[in-house]
This record gives structure tokens, sequence and C-alpha cells, in this order.
């Protein structure tokens, strides 16, 4: 089904289903002061009418609903909307049929009933915020359409332009113009020498050129403009220049596109990443802290081991964040002491491919949402959420999957108090080759050698 392409900042909304209409007026009261828009409905076929007409971020439904339950009213929400954020509030006779509806992607999470106002907005928040960065990725790559582009055929002095480049310069061409510096009339004279500098050196030296300048707007204004030139060659002659350019002013910047680019990104990764983590925490807080150990002794571990920067950079990305999927388990079950039943464990099992699916859109210079996927597999197929073998998982996944296990050993937990390093370390070793690269243990028990005090209280 179509519906037209939303516009990038609108007021978010938020869609209840539920038969019993006194629990839409509890949920109406509850939630008055939230901040988003909230839309109503007393049947499945009622919420199937408003998403049809209306944009929602997301629909949360009762599961006991009759004709229609909750999971196969979302089901039909899947089909039909995959963007929208799928919650069902379900009792515990229903919750093994809910938890089959989450293990299949049709739910994202579950709520148990009765749930309070206050853990209800909370989740409904968690999901707002992620769209909302999701919403920014997406404005990133709208405004990267607007480049200008140019062409400069060398051979025969021929130029070549976009509509783009036209609007950025404010070149209306009336003839065929030959001459390049005329090319780029608009440059402010005190620029032009920087203009002309680089393109010669470009063109001489057959080296990517980026730099910045102004141009002069028919009004008198000024603008900054940069732009990244690349030349190509035949054989030992230069034969086409290539230039992009985009419009700095509002960012008031004189850096150069790419390094913009990269400095935007890497902004918003590490407030992407911060924001994430500590929706964990929030979530579980015995757990607070557990993350940035875990990402501080993976880093170590991949620097013994030769990781490139870069590779070192998106393990410590995926070792802060490889527990986010545990916000859509419910904080008794991560909190509750002695033997999970089987749903709970399922639902554990659950939480690596739902930190996947909350993080793998975000444009991290690494594949951290697949690590994140991973880091609970194990080298003898025995892990989860897809039994994978040895080198069918990648080396920061084996990497995290060690840490994790000795700092979640070796640290308190309200069910049961810290094993302490040498035990867990000793766990480590016991099953080196069978679950857990002998590699990576290898490296750890070296990182230990080496800094002992690296797994001491208060160093991470």
């Amino acid at each position: 089904m179509y519906r037209q392409e939303e516009p990038i900042r609108r007021e978010q909304c938020v869609l209840f289903v539920d038969d019993e209409i006194s629990v839409l007026e509890g949920l109406r009261l509850a939630l008055h002061q939230a901040k988003f828009h909230k839309l109503f409905a007393a049947s499945a076929a009622e919420g199937l009418e408003i998403l049809s007409s209306t944009h929602v971020d997301i629909v949360v439904a009762d599961e006991q609903m009759p004709t229609m339950t909750g999971s196969e009213f979302l089901y039909n929400v899947h089909r039909l909307y995959p963007g929208i954020i799928r919650l069902v509030l379900s009792g515990q006779a229903s919750k093994e049929r809910v938890i089959e509806a989450i293990n299949s992607g049709q739910i994202q999470r579950f709520l148990t009933k009765p749930v309070d106002s206050e853990t209800l907005l909370d989740v409904l928040n968690q999901y707002l915020s992620q769209i909302r960065l999701h919403q920014t990725k997406r404005a990133l790559l709208v405004r990267s359409e607007t480049l200008g582009r140019w062409e400069w055929d060398i051979l025969d002095g021929t130029f070549t332009w976009n509509a783009g480049f036209e609007r950025i310069m404010h070149f209306a061409p009336k003839c065929p113009n030959r001459d390049i510096h005329q090319f780029f009339g608009t440059v402010f004279p005190e620029d032009r020498q920087v203009l002309e500098d680089s393109i010669h050196n470009c063109k001489n030296t057959g080296q990517f050129q980026e730099f910045s300048h102004r141009i002069s707007l028919p009004d008198g204004s000024e603008r900054w403009i940069t732009q990244v030139l690349d030349v190509f060659r035949d054989q030992d002659r230069t034969w086409k220049m290539i230039g992009i350019m985009r419009d700095d002013t509002d960012h008031k910047e004189k850096e150069t596109l790419l390094a913009e680019r990269m400095f935007i990104l890497e902004q918003t990764m590490e407030k992407t990443v911060e924001a994430l983590a500590r929706m964990t925490e929030i979530r579980d807080p015995y757990t607070a802290g557990h993350q940035a150990r875990v990402a501080r002794l993976s880093r170590e571990i991949g620097k013994i081991l030769g990781l490139a920067p870069e590779r070192l950079l998106g393990l410590e990305i995926a070792a802060k964040l490889h527990d986010i999927g545990k916000i859509s388990i419910p904080s008794q079950i991560l909190t509750k002491p002695g033997r999970l039943s089987e749903p709970e464990l399922a639902m554990i099992r659950q939480h690596p491919l739902t930190g996947f699916q909350i993080i793998h859109d975000i444009p991290f210079c690494s594949p951290v949402s697949d690590i994140v996927l991973q880091h609970h597999e194990r080298i003898d197929g025995s892990g989860y959420p897809n039994g994978l073998k040895k080198n069918e998982i990648m080396l920061e996944a084996r990497i995290i999957a060690v840490a994790d296990v000795f700092e979640a050993m070796s640290s308190f937990r309200p069910y049961r108090t810290g094993l302490g390093r040498d035990v867990a370390l000793g766990e480590l070793i016991s099953y080196k080759g069978k679950t857990f690269d002998p590699e990576v243990v290898e490296a750890f028990e070296e990182l230990l050698s080496m800094n002992p005090e690296i797994v001491q209280d208060n160093v991470i």
C-alpha cells in the first residue's frame, strides 16, 4: 500500500488500539502531557482505517481483542506499513503466542499487562528517539542530492555542469564559454588565486584537491563554497577534470567537503552511541557501566590482535552497544533470580537480533550492527541467534564474546554475587578452542599479564 512520503519534520504520533473504551480513556488521561500526538482506536478495523490516512510512528495494541488479536493486527500493520514500530500489550495467558510473533519479526516488543503509564511512556519515548535519529540520517542523504557538479574536458576546452552548479554558483550561461576563469566569474576576486592554484595543481599533478572560496551574488551578498576536484588521465595525457561542490554558508565552515562530511558523521555517531548506551543502562541499571567495561577490554584485545584503527573504532562502538537489544526485554526477566523458563530464554536470545534491527540503519564507518548481531555466537555453533561457527563469526564479535563473558561473570548482578577475576578467567580458558576463539582468549590472557589493573574496580 502506498502513502505519500512524509515530511522530515512533523509531530510524532502513536496509535493505541484496544476494544475496551475504559482502557483507551485511561491511556488518554495518563498520557495527556506526553509530547507526541495520540490517536485511539476501539478495534483493529478502526486502527487500520486510521493508518490508511494518517502518518503513525508507533502502534500499541492489546492482544486480547475480538475478531482479530493484537498480534494478528500487528502482522497486518507490518505487512502494509513495515516502517511502523509495533508493540503489544499482553497478559500471561497469551505470552507464548506473542513471543512467537516477536521471533517472526511481526512485533518489536511486548509489555505485560497491566503496565503503568510511566513505564509505557519511557518505552515510547525510547522508540520515538530512535525514529528521530533515522529521520536525521535521511535528511543528510537528501541534502547530499543538492551538490553541484561540473566537468572540464581539458583537451577540447568544453565544460558541462548540472543544475546544482548553476544554483550554487548563480551561473546562467548565455553562450558557450571556453575560459575556465570566466566559468567561475562569480568567485570573489580575493579568492580567485585559491581557485586557480587548485585547478592548475590538480591538472598538472593529477592530485585530488580540496578547497573553499567565496562567491559574490548579484545583490552584493557572499556565500562560502566548498569544492573537491579530481582529474582523469589517458596514459600520460590529462584529459578531464571533475569538480563537486556544495554551498557551505549555513555551516560557516571552510573545511573540504570530505572533511565536513566525516566531521558530521563522527559527531552523529558519537552522540548516537552515547544515547543508545544510556538507553540500555536506564533499562537495566544493574549493568550500568557493563557495556563501557566490555568496550575497554575489547579495544585492548583488538590492539594486541593487530586490528587497524578503523576496525578498532568499530569494535569499540559495537561493544558499547552490544546489549542495546535488551531494551525489548522486561526488567523482571533481566533481573530475575534463579533459572529462566524457556519462553524467557527465548526472549533473552532475541536481544542480538533486536539490537541489530535498532542500529542497522545508522551509518557507522564499519559493520557495527553485524558485530552486535553475532556477539553471542560461539565457534562450535552452540551460540545464537544463527548458530554460526568459527570464521563465519566476525573477529570483532569473537572478541566481544570473550570480554562480555569475563565482565559479566566477574561483576555483581542482582541475582548473584560477582564470581571474581580468577573464576571468570578460568571459565574462558576451560572453553578456549571450544566455544571461544583460542587466539582471542590468549590475547586476553596476554592483556591481563601486561596490564592486570585493567579489570580492577573503577578503572574502566
